[in-house]
């Protein structure tokens, strides 16, 4: 399924590395992950969520806040993909849905990929795999605009809150394939928003108009969580970009909140490319 970054051409495994016939060659590493990133394709030394931002997030994924939001997912996907097909997470982080959904999958012999800039996310996603042995899950670090895989090599691609590249999506899913997306509403962590700034913005309505894909699922999950850890709070809102945004005194009321019943809110696209 891997593309050699370099020429294009198909990369082949063997032993613990990646060959194409041009003789370019990457190495899995011993956690298990590829990087297929170009030095040309990223803009900082340490490109994607940094150790901090990974963190952060599992612990908070680990607490089951978003446990509804990965079981529709789950759903989902199970009910699109047929045996021996391929899944693909694209920016998936620490692993969280991709490790989860391919668990579901075992049953119809679905291998698996997972792909993400940070080599930090990276590194916890094979941690997880590592220790549950999980078989036929594929790492790599890769940029999303120029992903490390064939042409229609995918049968069914996730894309959770993260940047969305219709033409280098559509490149890689086979025809009559799908393409699940998945954002905020508009009032995701509205409470939370009102207990920190004098005025609450509400998410904006992402509308995109593709035209490579048709949109045959639209899907709205809401529910409200009881916090009573300011820690899982805060560790929530450092997955969001307000947190790149917001100072010291932003930071201190997350942690003065003792008990908060938030909203949480997601708005799943499904499309079948054409």
């Amino acid at each position: 399924m891997y593309k050699c970054p370099v020429c294009q051409k198909e990369l082949l495994k063997q032993n613990n590395t990646y060959k194409c016939l041009n003789g370019h060659s990457f190495d899995v590493n011993k956690k298990q992950f590829v990087n297929l990133l170009l030095p040309n394709q990223i803009h900082s030394d340490n490109p994607g969520d940094n150790k901090e931002m990974i963190e952060a997030r599992t612990k908070f994924l680990n607490q089951g806040y978003y446990e509804e939001l990965r079981n529709e997912l789950k759903s989902i996907v199970n009910d699109l993909i047929n045996d021996g097909e391929v899944f693909c997470d694209l920016a998936c982080g620490e692993g969280y849905y991709t490790h989860e959904i391919h668990k579901s999958l075992l049953n119809k012999n679905v291998t698996s990929y997972g792909v993400d800039l940070s080599k930090f996310g990276i590194s916890e996603a094979t941690r997880k795999m590592r220790v549950e042995q999980t078989p036929n899950i594929n790492y790599s670090i890769g940029n999303l605009m120029y992903l490390p895989y064939m042409e229609e090599s995918m049968n069914v691609v996730l894309n959770c809150f993260a940047p969305f590249f219709e033409n280098e999506f559509a490149r890689i899913i086979k025809k009559n394939g799908y393409f699940i997306r998945v954002l905020p509403n508009a009032n995701h962590m509205y409470e939370l928003k009102k207990s920190i700034y004098q005025e609450v913005k509400l998410n904006e309505e992402k509308e995109t108009k593709l035209t490579k894909f048709e949109l045959v699922l639209e899907k709205e999950l809401t529910y409200k969580k009881e916090f009573n850890n300011s820690l899982d709070l805060l560790h929530l809102f450092m997955m969001t970009p307000l947190y790149y945004k917001s100072n010291l005194s932003v930071i201190e009321k997350i942690k003065s909140i003792e008990n908060l019943l938030l909203t949480l809110s997601f708005k799943i696209l499904v499309y079948k490319k054409f």
